[in-house]
């Protein structure tokens, strides 16, 4: 599904695999959920930073194009942050590109409360920076 979506290579396929294995493994602490409505409607990874103090990073949030722009992002996040909560999580990390191409995540990420925190510049290729989003889970916001 992730493949025939054209938003995954091959390497970032063989990364998802690897770490849904160590998940069903029972030995990670990575959150994963997904939402189903007539198919696979999204997903959602979220994993703790190491070496920090109840910092997670949503590494992973897809939604299939038939279901976009549909509130299934906005459950999923939901969904994490009611567990993080229970984690007593600190502070909740997205990242994303500065391309054109992701204007409507960032927008998203934005409508969901998180604050464009910082730039990498050139991160992904030249003029193309990565921006860390945050979103402050005690704020009770």
């Amino acid at each position: 599904m992730l493949l025939a979506s054209d938003q995954f290579d091959e390497d970032g396929i063989h990364h998802v695999r690897k770490t849904l294995n160590h998940y069903f493994s029972g030995h990670s602490t990575d959150l994963w959920f997904s939402a189903e409505y007539s198919g696979l409607a999204g997903i959602i990874y979220c994993a703790p930073e190491v070496m920090t103090n109840n910092v997670w990073n949503i590494l992973m949030l897809w939604i299939s194009p038939s279901h976009q722009r549909q509130g299934v992002g906005q459950l999923l996040i939901q969904e994490i942050e009611k567990v993080l909560a229970t984690k007593k999580a600190r502070l909740l990390l997205v990242e994303t590109s500065s391309h054109v191409d992701f204007s409507a995540a960032r927008a998203f990420y934005t409508k969901q409360g998180f604050i464009n925190e910082a730039i990498i510049r050139n991160y992904y290729d030249v003029d193309e920076d990565k921006l860390i989003f945050t979103k402050d889970m005690q704020s009770g916001d």
